[in-house]
């Protein structure tokens, strides 16, 4: 009998026991270390440096893009070496360098020597044969429209005037991929004082005379290239509209 009723009196003493109730203006418990209802803390928000590095990043695989695109590079090469810089943009980002020292000051230089890296050397030699007429087509056709006539008469300034416009147009592509506004000031520039010094030298006697038909026959090898050319910079310009 003893036995049993300090069996029934511990179990009342412990269906008296309950779990004090929480105050309910005292608010949550303490958190879990790991609890999903863990507060994360406050987000940092970036600051103007880093959005200006991400900006100087897109800027330059724009630039790369622009140029490999004008140079014909084909569509998987062009994504790989896409990839590949925008890793190393991120790395060099992640170890506090900007994008100027992974691809140097002038980005469309990078870009071009890339892509001779990338293009064989005949594909080049064949790309160039076939603009370097097509550039001094141009303007020919361009001094047929502005004479109004069938034929030209080149004289030692004019042709003088062609020479640099075509070597520089020619430099130019090899290093950069275009001229642009400022390339186009400089080289016509040193063209027109090349051609009053050979005007001042030489006079201007006529040297031959140039039909329209060969002006254009000039424009066939690189009316290809024109127009992939052409293609590549509008698609370049919409995906940077983008």
């Amino acid at each position: 009998m003893t036995h049993q009723a300090t069996s029934e009196k511990a179990a009342r003493d412990g269906a008296s026991v309950t779990t004090p109730a929480r105050d309910p203006g005292a608010g949550p418990g303490p958190a879990s270390d790991s609890g999903p209802g863990e507060n994360p803390g406050p987000v940092e928000n970036p600051g103007p440096g880093h959005t200006a590095a991400t900006a100087e990043r897109t800027r330059v695989l724009a630039i790369c893009r622009s140029n490999w695109e004008y140079r014909g590079i084909d569509d998987a090469s062009l994504r790989e070496m896409l990839a590949e810089l925008s890793a190393h943009l991120e790395e060099a980002a992640a170890a506090g360098r900007s994008a100027q020292e992974v691809v140097g000051p002038d980005a469309k230089a990078f870009a071009a020597t890339w892509a001779r890296a990338r293009t064989p050397l005949h594909l080049r030699v064949l790309r160039m044969a076939a603009l370097t007429p097509f550039v001094l087509g141009a303007l020919l056709l361009f001094t047929h429209l502005i004479d109004w006539t069938l034929t030209l008469s080149i004289e030692a300034p004019r042709l003088a005037f062609y020479a640099v416009i075509l070597v520089g147009t020619v430099v130019v592509e090899t290093r950069r991929g275009s001229l642009g506004l400022k390339g186009w000031l400089v080289v016509g520039g040193l063209g027109v004082a090349l051609a009053q010094l050979s005007l001042s030298l030489t006079g201007d006697g006529a040297l031959f005379r140039m039909p329209l038909w060969a002006t254009l026959l000039l424009m066939v090898p690189g009316l290809p290239y024109a127009y992939v050319d052409t293609r590549a910079r509008k698609t370049a310009a919409a995906t940077a509209a983008e």
